[in-house]
């Protein structure tokens, strides 16, 4: 099961994020920019990324 969402760094760039179901039934997590490329610094101001720094709407 994959679910995504949508998150915005303090900078105020869009940042989606993908939860996925590892084989160990344990949730995991990867960020994404608009063009789905994976990412871990913010594409706009290159913060490092972290689930709970995201802000949603």
């Amino acid at each position: 099961m994959v679910y995504s969402a949508v998150g915005y760094c303090s900078c105020g760039a869009q940042v989606w994020i993908e939860y996925l179901i590892s084989a160990e039934k344990r949730w995991t997590h990867r960020f994404f920019d608009d063009q789905h490329r994976e990412i871990q610094r913010c594409p706009q101001c290159g913060r490092e990324l972290s689930e709970d720094l995201l802000e949603s709407l």
